[in-house]
């Protein structure tokens, strides 16, 4: 029996506890024909936005969104045409035109908080403001390491990533 195959294995082995592979998942990214990265987080671009069961206005219409500005995952792109899923897992297909690069994030519980600054918890940072209710959409203007700078109505401050829906998990946004 050949050695080859059992060294080429203890040198993958070796790559991945040497850090070369993490052990955190990462969502893997690949560009899609449009040249822009798939998967991804874009917005609805107008108030009435159809979703069909397949990329093409032929096909039956499953929902029709009435909400500008909501964030959706792109998850494919055929031609114009934008596979999306949303905030709640439903997944369609949209024409692409419809489909804003505005980055905005849903607020997905209750009570949430905009901080000064990012990285403080239960309190230890000055508050900007409270956000009584699940489905409030803010602007995305910042990300880094797990804490985001959202715009809500005005009110600017700093949010966990993991309290509203709108980025890739460790995502950063300059």
């Amino acid at each position: 029996m050949s050695r080859r195959p059992f060294i080429f294995f203890l040198l993958v082995l070796q790559t991945c506890f040497a850090g070369g592979i993490s052990a955190q998942a990462v969502e893997k990214q690949v560009m899609g024909k449009s040249g822009y990265l798939v998967p991804r987080f874009s917005s609805l671009a107008k108030n009435k936005v159809y979703v069909r069961t397949g990329p093409d206005s032929k096909y039956p219409v499953l929902w029709v969104y009435k909400k500008a500005g909501l964030p959706v995952k792109v998850i494919a792109e055929y031609r114009d045409w934008r596979k999306i899923v949303d905030s709640e897992g439903a997944t369609g297909w949209v024409w692409g035109p419809l489909i804003s690069s505005r980055r905005n994030g849903l607020i997905i519980a209750e009570q949430q908080e905009l901080l000064e600054a990012p990285g403080y918890l239960n309190g230890k940072a000055p508050k900007v403001a409270v956000i009584a209710e699940a489905g409030v959409v803010g602007r995305i203007l910042a990300c880094q390491q797990g804490w985001c700078r959202l715009d809500v109505n005005g009110f600017k401050g700093w949010m966990p990533q993991g309290h509203f829906w709108g980025t890739l998990k460790g995502e950063v946004i300059d």
